[in-house]
């Protein structure tokens, strides 16, 4: 009887990338962004020992457009393909034929990425995308090991941007009709946010109505090739108003309406962004049809860019400094100096006339220098956290210039 035995047949190495993250975000316009840096491994599983002539990292960002057109009684395609970025790094470089024994390996890696480049888009019309390889390069006649992935790049605008802070407001005077203010608090908005939008019309023209107000959020799209541009647009959000009255008392149209930023979902909305060959750009669009005395209907149009981004920090401008920053200092008054002396709370020394710190203020523990150990008791009460407003008001021991005002700023950061 034949023996037939069972054939062995030796196991794939698990080869893979292995990313810290792969979404990584740019902070700052594509003048302002520092970059980011891209972190990761490559990790290699030997099941026995492999031959192996190098390990190489190579990340690449691809930008391009395709969009065909009815020219006459043909059709043109208009494509275009770009590489945006191309990095390689060599982790491993062997000699042939050297052998790497079973076991585990690691390599680290960081890839640092400038702040200029475009950010990831899929649209129908275009793309940019950016993908991570890793080769394993084996001899001749045996397998080369591949593994892949796919990386996010976003950008957050920074809260410093003047466009954060600053109000956007077109005034005119129309076809010596109308005289119109709209306003909108800020030029950057994130999904799923409102944008409210102020208006303030003037009627010149006598017994002039307003029929309605219409306002609209687009988004533009334009791509590039060579020797071609294409730019499409579609409506992201819309409202009408057909209820504007007219104050007596002023005169004016006044009234602030509210349009919402839509969500990320079904990929209705991209986020503003500048690249080789895809920009995407968006507006407010207004329409206000108005009623002249005659009955006849004219429209007033106007419109103003806005940027939408992934999202809108805080404005830092109404951000107290952190308590950390300004523990140790004490705001100089001399009542309060003087007090502080007699009560034994400060030790004046004819070396210094600088106002005290809290590292110079005695308690139960040595205080040797700034660095050491704040006090956490002054004056019977504990400075080791920040006291509520309620409780730095009806301390009696406060010095306030009067009891019957609120405390200043400055008297209640002593604690």
């Amino acid at each position: 009887m034949l023996n037939v035995h069972p054939m062995h047949f030796a196991q794939a190495p698990e080869f893979r990338i292995q990313l810290e993250n792969d979404h990584l975000i740019l902070h700052g316009s594509l003048e302002e962004s520092a970059g980011t840096i891209l972190r990761g491994s490559v990790l290699f599983n030997c099941q026995e020992k492999t031959r192996v002539k190098s390990i190489k990292l190579k990340f690449s960002g691809m930008t391009s457009v395709s969009w065909c057109e009815a020219r006459k009684s043909n059709q043109k395609i208009f494509k275009e393909k770009r590489t945006i970025i191309e990095k390689e790094l060599i982790l491993l470089g062997l000699k042939k034929k050297n052998h790497l024994c079973q076991g585990q390996y690691k390599w680290d890696f960081e890839i640092p990425l400038p702040g200029n480049l475009p950010e990831t888009i899929h649209h129908e019309l275009g793309k940019v995308q950016y993908q991570l390889y890793a080769y394993c390069d084996r001899p001749k006649f045996s397998k080369d090991y591949m593994d892949k992935c796919s990386i996010r790049l976003s950008r957050h605008l920074l809260a410093s941007s003047v466009q954060y802070s600053q109000a956007v407001e077109i005034s005119n005077l129309w076809e010596n009709k109308v005289a119109y203010d709209i306003s909108i608090p800020s030029k950057v908005f994130s999904p799923n946010k409102i944008i409210p939008v102020s208006f303030d019309l003037i009627p010149l023209a006598p017994n002039l109505k307003i029929e309605s107000v219409v306002c609209s959020l687009k988004e533009y799209i334009t791509c590039t090739t060579s020797s071609h541009q294409k730019t499409t647009s579609k409506v992201l959000n819309f409202l009408r108003d057909e209820h504007f009255r007219l104050d007596p008392a002023t005169g004016r149209f006044t009234k602030t309406q509210v349009l919402i930023v839509p969500g990320l979902r079904d990929n209705r909305l991209h986020f503003d962004m500048c690249g080789e060959l895809i920009e995407i750009q968006h507006k407010l669009k207004f329409t206000v049809s108005l009623e002249n005395a005659d009955g006849h209907i004219s429209e007033l149009k106007a419109a103003i860019p806005v940027v939408i981004a992934p999202s809108v920090p805080e404005d830092e401008d109404d951000i107290l400094p952190p308590y950390q920053e300004n523990r140790r200092s004490i705001y100089y008054d001399p009542e309060t100096l003087a007090h502080m002396i007699a009560m034994g709370e400060v030790t004046p020394s004819s070396r210094s006339s600088s106002p005290p710190s809290l590292s110079s203020i005695t308690s139960d523990s040595s205080i040797g220098g700034e660095d050491d150990v704040i006090p956490t008791r002054w004056m019977g009460m504990d400075i080791s956290t920040v006291p509520s407003y309620a409780t730095a008001l009806l301390a009696s021991n406060i010095p306030c210039a009067s009891s019957s005002s609120l405390p200043t700023y400055e008297s209640i950061s002593v604690y």
